[in-house]
């Protein structure tokens, strides 16, 4: 491998970590941007909002952004979607009102959901078939480290005040140059210019690959009330700061760096329904123990656990995704699934207050935890029902 190569392939990595931030770059500046604009209507809860809203636009947009990828090409798309996600994340920098920070957070999230769907879509595509597990691997890891990395420098950026987080937003300047010198559009089949496409299309698994877009949406879901509620819960037992919360959220992250490095060697053992179950398994595992948990060492092991299972389910319903996917549809199947992976992050305090409010956080993580459990179990009765109908070799 050239260094051409080598730097195209981390520029796409980069690009990818830089989608995740779309929601979380600016959070330890929010109680000052609160603050700031305590005298405007609602103040405190649009602040919040601003959070979330990226997420929204992103989902909302991405299966457009997939259908454009394969029917005009990647490399267009994702200078404009880089150059819109600098000129929009920065834009809180100098927006005087709260009402103009919201809009350039939902267009930020249309420049999230193109840069996301560009950059899986080149990774497939430089990918052979056999390899897309390992880079699908190295995406979670670059993804995971963004998180953790990008959060804390917005953390340190937010003591010079509540607007400086948002120049994090110009890294999507920097990787234009990487973009224009060192990728080319894909050769073979697309959207555009294959002939026969509808009846190609017609022999994906569209019931397997509906599956999977609602285990993503249900990831995301059960695993945004950790970010959403953990500072809270941990106040009801231990007396935690900020400080310490946002630690163990690292804690999270850095876990899924990890293991995300091990992916390819249990690929290799292990079929796409197998690690399924035992992503589940361990996430059902980590939110009954945080529901369970009544101090600090508790939550810590259910966070690791958390972290393993993240690292597990998302790199593994991404490579099954793609596994399945024709390649003249590519754009639009990585579209829906950022769809389903913005629109879970989006809807999950949403989905989940009710019962937060009914039954508190611990019983929520608990159920949460169920949940996980039940689709583990389901999966592994469905695999075990296939084997048994496979005919034994005399």
């Amino acid at each position: 491998m050239d260094y051409r190569t080598k730097l195209r392939d981390l520029t796409l990595m980069i690009a990818s970590s830089i989608t995740i931030i779309g929601t979380t770059a600016i959070a330890a500046g929010l109680p000052q941007m609160g603050d700031a604009f305590r005298a405007t209507p609602d103040g405190r809860f649009l602040v919040r909002l601003a959070l979330t809203l990226p997420a929204l636009s992103a989902g909302l947009c991405a299966p457009v952004m997939g259908a454009i990828v394969d029917r005009f090409g990647r490399r267009r798309l994702f200078v404009a979607a880089l150059l819109l996600y600098g000129t929009a994340g920065c834009a809180g920098f100098v927006l005087p009102s709260l009402y103009a920070i919201l809009a350039s957070r939902l267009v930020l999230g249309v420049a999230v959901s193109g840069v996301a769907t560009c950059a899986t879509a080149l990774i497939a595509d430089y990918t052979s078939k056999g390899r897309i597990g390992a880079s699908m691997g190295r995406q979670s890891l670059f993804m995971a480290l963004g998180n953790v990395v990008f959060v804390f420098l917005g953390g340190l950026m937010a003591l010079q005040g509540w607007r400086w987080p948002f120049l994090i937003y110009a890294v999507g300047f920097l990787l234009v140059p990487g973009v224009v010198l060192l990728m080319r559009e894909p050769e073979g089949p697309s959207g555009r210019a294959a002939g026969g496409g509808g009846e190609r299309a017609e022999r994906a698994p569209v019931g397997v690959m509906t599956v999977v877009y609602v285990l993503l949406f249900l990831n995301m879901v059960i695993y945004f009330m950790v970010p959403v509620n953990l500072p809270f819960y941990l106040r009801t037992f231990s007396g935690s700061n900020s400080a310490q919360a946002g630690g163990l959220l690292s804690l999270v992250g850095l876990v899924w760096a990890l293991s995300s490095t091990q992916y390819q060697r249990i690929e290799r053992r292990l079929g796409h329904q197998q690690i399924l179950v035992l992503a589940f398994v361990l996430l059902g595992a980590a939110n009954v123990l945080l529901g369970l948990a009544r101090g600090t060492s508790l939550v810590v092991v259910a966070l690791v656990l958390m972290g393993a299972g993240l690292a597990l389910s998302i790199t593994n319903l991404n490579a099954w995704l793609l596994a399945l996917t024709p390649p003249h549809v590519k754009g639009r199947v990585i579209g829906t699934r950022v769809f389903c992976t913005f629109l879970g992050q989006f809807c999950s305090p949403v989905l989940t207050q009710p019962l937060v409010s009914r039954f508190g956080l611990a019983t929520a993580y608990v159920v949460a935890g169920s949940v996980m459990a039940a689709i583990s179990l389901a999966a592994a009765l469905h695999l075990a029902g296939r084997r048994a109908l496979q005919p034994r070799s005399v």
